[in-house]
This record gives C-alpha cells, structure tokens and sequence, in this order.
C-alpha cells in the first residue's frame, strides 16, 4: 500500500504477538492487570473461532498500529445476536489521523454482516476523549452502571476412559477389543475420512497397535491411499479403523464404534484445512490444519 495509507482489515494469527502488545498497552491504560498470555490466548482464540467476535487491525507501513476487537453476545434486551465493541485501540503516536475512526466503522460493518441487531461498548470515565466519535456514530450513553465480579474456575470431571475399551461395527458381525487407554483422540476433518464415512467428520481414537485386536469376524481393507489402510465391515459399511504405514505401532478406531463412546474425549481438531465452511463446532478444542503435531512422535 503507499506510504501513510492506513488498511483496516481483519487480524491474521501471524499477527498475534503485534496485536497482544496493542490489546496490554489499551487495557495498561484502563488499569486492568490481565496477564499477557491471558490476553494472548484470548485473542488467538477468537482469531480460531470466528463465530466468538472479530479481531481488526489498522495496518500501516505493513504494522498494526492500531486494534478493534467486537464479541458476539445474546443478550435479552436487545432480541436478538448482538456485538459488544470490547476494545478500540490507536498507538498515541498514531492518533489525530482518524484511525479510530475508520476502526470504529469497520468494526460496525462487521457487525451488521454478522446479523447483530445492536451494538454495546462502555466508555472508561478518564477517556471521555472518545465518547464524542461514538456520538457521532450514532451510540448514546445509558443510564447504568457496569458492574464486573471475577469467578474462579471450576473444575469440571471428564470421563476417563476406561483401560479396556471393546466396540464393533454396527450389524455384530465384526467386534475388537482394546486393552490400553487411547493416546490421542481427535476430530478429522479431512476429506478422505468424509467420503469413506459419509459424514462430516470423523472422530478417531488412537492406540497402541499392540493392544488392539479383532475378536470376531475379518473386516474388508480399503487402500483409499497409498499411506495407509482402512478396515471396514464390508456388511454394513462402518468403518472400524485406520493404519498409517509411518506410524507401524500405533492404531486410529473410529470412537463412534465404541460400545462407549461417551468415555472417550477428543483432544483436538484436525486437518480442518478442509472442513466444511458451514460446519461450525463450538469448542475449544486446538485446531490444527494439518495432522496432528503429536503424530510426528509415533513416527519418530
């Protein structure tokens, strides 16, 4: 872009540590203490799940010098989705130059394409400087106060599961056991895995390959690929497992043939490069593009 134009657009996760550093300086300015890497997993976090809010950054020279920051809420008064304007932020060196002008539209934008029928945002009593670009925008002070109680986490028990696990597909004809607790569970959005299922994703358990084995019936092998091998009941079609060639020793089974799937938690989402732009999964699981780092060990 030339020299002094300022873009505006949405953040990217490589811009993650620039845009931490604008999100402490704006909140060092309200006194609030929130430790970095707080903030930091926070952001990252709504950059991961688009449907949580929208991260904006004011782009100049190819440096954020400025952030927005909108979250997408429900609240009663308003019937309908909502956005809160949580932060707006410009570098004091940057500001006079109508940056937080062309933040505050974007982020409206933002909003309004994303179905929000209002749009909240409070006004620190030592910045009152801004409350005339919101007047101008068309917001008016209410008649409230905010009031903000911080809660402790609680602990919540996640099934463990279970250090044998037996499953099978879904006429009878073919049942496994498994004598070991699984490694890693994880959501598979790849498009092999859809297609050889029928379903949007698939969610595979991973074991040692030792501990894993057939107790009745021989199931039929799929070579959708040549790294790896998918066994099936070639009956009813469920498909029972996945075997990589560069992971000899270990097992992928599909948790949904489990007799109990509901021990079994997934860690992670996978491959979601190619997920289903209308899926939307509202966890917040790690997401990774491709596989799964961890796999690199049970190659190793």
């Amino acid at each position: 872009m030339p020299e002094g134009t300022v873009e505006v657009r949405p953040a990217i996760e490589g811009e993650l540590a620039a845009v931490t550093d604008l999100l402490v300086a704006q909140l060092r300015e309200h006194r609030v203490e929130t430790p970095e890497a707080k903030l930091a997993d926070s952001l990252k976090q709504v950059l991961q799940h688009p449907e949580r809010g929208r991260i904006l950054v004011a782009v100049e020279r190819g440096r954020p010098v400025g952030m927005a920051a909108v979250s997408f809420v429900w609240p009663l008064e308003h019937g309908g989705r909502s956005s809160w304007l949580e932060e707006l932020y410009v570098e004091p060196v940057a500001r006079g130059r109508g940056i937080g002008t062309l933040l505050l539209e974007a982020a409206l934008r933002v909003a309004a394409e994303a179905g929000a029928v209002a749009v909240d945002l409070e006004v620190d009593a030592d910045h009152q400087r801004v409350a005339g670009l919101y007047a101008r925008h068309g917001f008016h002070p209410l008649p409230r106060a905010r009031w903000v109680r911080s809660l402790e986490p609680v602990a919540t028990r996640r099934p463990v599961a279970p250090a044998e696990i037996v499953g099978g597909c879904f006429c009878g004809a073919i049942r496994y056991r498994v004598s070991a607790p699984p490694d890693d569970v994880a959501h598979c959005h790849c498009g092999i895995c859809r297609r050889t299922t029928g379903a949007p994703f698939v969610t595979w358990a991973t074991f040692p390959g030792a501990a894993f084995a057939f107790t009745a019936g021989v199931p039929a092998r799929l070579r959708a690929t040549p790294r790896a091998v998918r066994e099936l009941c070639a009956a009813c079609g469920t498909a029972l497992t996945f075997r990589e060639t560069d992971r000899p020793n270990s097992v992928d089974v599909t948790v949904g043939s489990m007799d109990r799937p509901d021990l079994v938690v997934p860690g992670a989402h996978i491959w979601t490069s190619s997920q289903l732009p209308w899926l939307r999964v509202a966890d917040d699981l790690p997401r990774h593009a491709g596989e799964d780092p961890g796999e690199h060990e049970l190659k190793s």
